[in-house]
């Protein structure tokens, strides 16, 4: 018979798994309090989140959250990182910040929207650039072909404008002499 605080647990979770883009599963074995207490400062700067909580509560969580497929990754101590901005930066949080201080967190899976993703597809995740990143990407490349236009056709101008000027100096005054 479960308690009032396993209810709550389970309604806390649901509601945060309903409302997350991303969901990540991973290993914190081996991290201290200190250690742990940085991650989730460095995963609350980047968006996201990093919640602990019991198996049979995620996986009661998962189900009522429509994230089913989510259940598969839910094994051993395990905490979740969730995000509901954009989720290479959540991701990529997690990534540095073990790579920064030299600890392991194992990538076990998660889900993106609906679609389940492997350890590996986390870590691809991680990898691309940030959503402003790709915008500014995305803006470059279709400015560039404007800015190559505006060069061509202000090519003709810029000679044009150059034999102007080089012909009004051949008219203008005459150089003083030398005494």
């Amino acid at each position: 018979m479960p308690n009032e605080k396993s209810r709550q647990t389970v309604k806390e979770l649901t509601e945060l798994f309903s409302n997350s883009d991303l969901i990540v599963a991973t290993k914190y074995a081996g991290l201290n309090v200190a250690q742990m207490n940085a991650l989730r400062v460095a995963i609350k700067e980047s968006g996201g989140d990093f919640r602990i909580a019991k198996n049979t509560l995620a996986r009661i969580a998962a189900d009522e959250a429509g994230k089913s497929n989510l259940k598969e990754v839910i094994e051993g101590p395990i905490g979740f990182l969730t995000s509901q901005g954009d989720p290479a930066t959540a991701a990529k949080s997690i990534v540095t910040y073990a790579t920064d201080n030299r600890i392991e967190i194992d990538m076990l899976g998660g889900v993106l929207g609906a679609t389940a993703l492997s350890a590996e597809r986390v870590d691809e995740l991680a990898k691309l650039p940030s959503r402003e990143q790709l915008v500014a990407q995305v803006l470059a490349q279709m400015n560039a072909p404007v800015a190559g236009l505006v060069n061509v056709l202000s090519g003709n101008i810029r000679g044009l404008v150059t034999v102007l000027q080089r012909r009004a100096e051949q008219l203008g005054e005459p150089e003083p002499e030398a005494t």
